[in-house]
């Protein structure tokens, strides 16, 4: 870490460094804020998990769902430095399954991506399985495992009993997007994969985020404006209008429309609602018998009115 004339700047690592640099932060008001005014350095030297808590800051992830384990000690030291200043909130648990499920709630109704973290083995699996929910759902959240080192020293309770690096990493691969942080410098990618994912418009979802355990308390420079920032997604223009000029004629023409509104739409409810109106057609969710159904008996009830002209409202 580094001195100057025996005392610590907010740049220095360590834990005297990270309370000066939660109190910035705790001071200014929020991390840019901290940035903004120069009381947080955007050159400094940071461990490797508290790296992580200020780029899941950056993207505004404040609020930690954790059962600490062997695998997330030094995370858990981090998180004990920020949630004292006021910075993050941590919110220990008993059960890796509830836990899953509080923060897929957390994000899903309050919309604030929270971040769970455990440590592989038993708990991980649990902390796994609960996430299903929010990867059939398209709900972002982030899941931090501290994993094996990556130093291969030999099997302990919480590996899979294999000869082979980064299983854990694999499993998680197939529930949703996976990424193992072999490397202190690939936290930048990691964490813009992870945004990408979490903050992702039309199907989000879970990111496993893997922290050997002696990658964590690793020092390195860091510059904190490259640690990247929530995502934003804008939606996208046709090029040309001819495509959309002959849909809305077939609509106009078309005396029975209906109107299937698949992932794609989510976030746009007001904008299914009015072209509903417009095209006097009834919106339906599922392609099977359900939807349907549905169909029929809104058409029925529906039978007799004048339908809203489609051009009068989008000419």
């Amino acid at each position: 870490m580094n001195k100057r004339n025996s005392t610590f700047t907010p740049a220095s690592a360590g834990i005297d460094g990270a309370r000066l640099r939660a109190s910035a932060i705790a001071t200014a008001g929020g991390f840019q804020q901290a940035l903004d005014n120069g009381t947080l350095p955007r050159q400094v030297s940071l461990s490797v998990s508290e790296a992580l808590v200020l780029g899941l800051l950056k993207q505004g992830t404040r609020k930690y769902l954790a059962i600490f384990g062997h695998g997330s000690t030094d995370l858990g030291e981090i998180l004990r430095i920020y949630t004292d200043a006021g910075v993050t909130q941590t919110y220990n648990f008993r059960n890796e399954v509830e836990m899953a499920h509080a923060a897929t709630a957390l994000s899903w109704q309050y919309g604030e991506v929270p971040a769970l973290v455990t440590s592989i083995g038993p708990g991980a699996l649990q902390a796994m399985a609960g996430s299903l929910a929010a990867a059939s759902n398209g709900v972002g959240v982030w899941h931090v495992y501290g994993d094996e080192t990556t130093l291969g020293e030999g099997y302990n309770m919480q590996q899979i009993p294999k000869a082979e690096q980064a299983l854990y990493p694999r499993m998680t691969a197939l529930m949703g997007e996976s990424f193992f942080l072999h490397t202190p410098h690939a936290l930048r990618e990691a964490l813009r994969r992870g945004g990408q994912r979490v903050f992702a418009d039309t199907k989000a979802g879970p990111f496993y985020l893997h922290l050997p355990i002696n990658v964590q308390p690793v020092v390195e420079a860091f510059n904190l404006d490259s640690l990247p920032s929530r995502p934003s997604f804008e939606p996208l223009v046709p090029e040309i209008s001819a495509s959309l000029d002959k849909a809305v004629d077939l609509i106009a023409k078309t005396d029975r429309v209906v109107i299937k509104a698949g992932g794609g739409c989510r976030g746009f409810d007001e904008e299914i609602r009015l072209l509903a109106r417009a095209a006097g057609a009834p919106v339906v969710l599922s392609p099977g018998s359900t939807g349907v159904e549905s169909w029929r008996l809104i058409r029925r009830a529906q039978k007799g009115r004048r339908r809203s002209s489609y051009d009068s409202h989008f000419s």
